[in-house]
Parts: C-alpha cells; sequence; structure tokens
C-alpha cells in the first residue's frame, strides 16, 4: 500500500464541540478524600472498550468505511486499546470512566502493552488513511470521524505516556482526574494532543499530576505535526494564570529522538542532503 507524506494535523477550533462533558467527572490527584467514585459499578471489565464502538456514520465514501473496517478488525490495532482513540470515539470508554476501578481496569490494559509496536501500527495507519484509496476525499471535506481517527493515529504516543502517567500513591492521574466529581475540568488536558482546547474558563487542579502531565506534552508540541503544537501554548498560559507563573512550561520543550511523529525523520535527512550539496559544489 502506498502511504501518504503526513502534513500538519486537524486540531478543533472549538473546545464546546469536542470537550468532555460535566457527567464525565474529572477528578484532582489532590487527595483520596477528593475523589468519588460510582458506588454501582462492578468491580471487573468484563470487556474492553473498542474506539468507534458506536454504529459509524454513512457519511463516508466507500473506501473510507472500508478503511475503517479494515483498521478496527486488524488484530495489532485492537490489543493496543489504544488511549488516544479511545478518549473521543468510544462510549464503552465513557461508560468506564465514570468508576475509578473500571477505567483503572482499562488503563491497565491499555499501558501493558508493546509500545513499540503499538506506536509503528498507529504510523502507519496515521500515513495510510490520507492515502487517496482510503479517506482523501473524507480527510479533505473534514469528516469529524475521520479527523477524529487521524489525530488519534498522531496523538498515540503523547496520550499513552500520559495515560500510563501514576500518582505517588500509584494511581493513574487520569483514572484520578476523570472519575473526581468536585473537579470537573481536570480531565480536559487529556484532551489538548486531539486538537480539543482548553476552555477558556477552565482552571484544572495544580496538582503534581497536572504538572507531570503537561511536561510529558511539552516535549511534543515543538512537533508541527502533532495537535498538541497548536494547543499547548495558550492552555499552559492559562494554567499558569491559576497556577503560578512557573508551574508549567509555557514554550514546548526542545524535541527528543522519541517524540518525532509521522515524518518526523525527514529534518535530518533534509540536513544531510544539504551537507552533501554543499560539498559536491
Amino acid at each position: 500500500m502506498h502511504l501518504l507524506a503526513r502534513d500538519h494535523a486537524h486540531t478543533t477550533s472549538s473546545a464546546d464541540s469536542q470537550s468532555p462533558t460535566a457527567t464525565e467527572k474529572p477528578a484532582s490527584s489532590a487527595s483520596a478524600s477528593s475523589l468519588t467514585t460510582d458506588p454501582k459499578a462492578t468491580t471487573t471489565l468484563t470487556s474492553m472498550p473498542e474506539p468507534f464502538d458506536a454504529v459509524l456514520s454513512n457519511n463516508f465514501t466507500s473506501s473510507c468505511q472500508n478503511f475503517f473496517q479494515t483498521f478496527l478488525s486488524n488484530s495489532t490495532f485492537t490489543d493496543c486499546h489504544p488511549f488516544s482513540l479511545l478518549l473521543q470515539t468510544s462510549s464503552a470508554f465513557f461508560d468506564a470512566s465514570k468508576s475509578f476501578v473500571r477505567i483503572t481496569q482499562t488503563l491497565d490494559a491499555t499501558c501493558k502493552v508493546d509500545f513499540h509496536k503499538c506506536a509503528a501500527v498507529m504510523n502507519e495507519f496515521g500515513r495510510a488513511i490520507k492515502n487517496e484509496s482510503n479517506c482523501a476525499v473524507d480527510y479533505a471535506n473534514d469528516s469529524p470521524l475521520v479527523l477524529q481517527a487521524y489525530n488519534g493515529f498522531l496523538a498515540y504516543q503523547p496520550l499513552y505516556q500520559a495515560g500510563c502517567l501514576r500518582d505517588t500513591r500509584g494511581n493513574y492521574c487520569f483514572a484520578n482526574a476523570i472519575t473526581n466529581t468536585t473537579a470537573v475540568v481536570d480531565s480536559y488536558p487529556f484532551y489538548l494532543p486531539l486538537g480539543v482546547s482548553l476552555p477558556g474558563s477552565s482552571r484544572p487542579t495544580c496538582s503534581t499530576c497536572l504538572q507531570d502531565t503537561m511536561a510529558i506534552f511539552s516535549s511534543f508540541a515543538g512537533n508541527t505535526t502533532q495537535p498538541i503544537s497548536q494547543t499547548y501554548g495558550d492552555a499552559a498560559q492559562q494554567i499558569d494564570v491559576g497556577c503560578g507563573p512557573t508551574f508549567v512550561n509555557q514554550t514546548a520543550a526542545p524535541l527528543k529522538g522519541g517524540a518525532g511523529g509521522i515524518g518526523g525523520g525527514l529534518t535530518p535527512l533534509l540536513a544531510l542532503w544539504m551537507m552533501l550539496l554543499a560539498y559536491m559544489l
């Protein structure tokens, strides 16, 4: 299959349409007493949430619909339980997020995967989705589901790291955030890598979890192929207004070797060609 080169990621211009709703029960990692979980929730997770588990819209080209069916039935993809795609597209994940126990079980499965193998398959599908024989037309027409899939493929690495981040007690920071009924905005920063801006009125709890999560995102924000590059700066400034001027880094950290997305290795290659050209001249 011929894979198209990646261009800049689409981002969401308005947080109102894709930001998590108040019923998602975000949480602070500041204190255990602030966590309120669903007492009626079962203690076992009978099946893992899957991306795009609702009936897919018919508003697809036939080639794009086939592509979705292909990657959603790919065992390597499904075994990854990608947090970056579950976060916006899975109704079962939304239900699991109402219980601290169930969301912890889900994150356990998400984090106990072969990261490098999963990152490779996300990169592959991230390139393939824009192929003319797949979803190029739908992508150009800003199909919401296609953009969610594309940004989810792109954001696999930063959201894997953030989703698997734990506090000093060993609890997942996201589990703390999403199940806390007293601070419904604490889960909102986790949507930044998907191109969803932090709502202007939100003030997440100034916790170590928030600080560490934003530090992860800062290391990816300098990569313009990542949606976080277009949402991080404003969010960091907003968080520092509420938490102090140096609580999080307001600028992107220097890119590291592992912080690249699809196409992240093009810059060194270009530099090599320029050096060879200069030598020949």
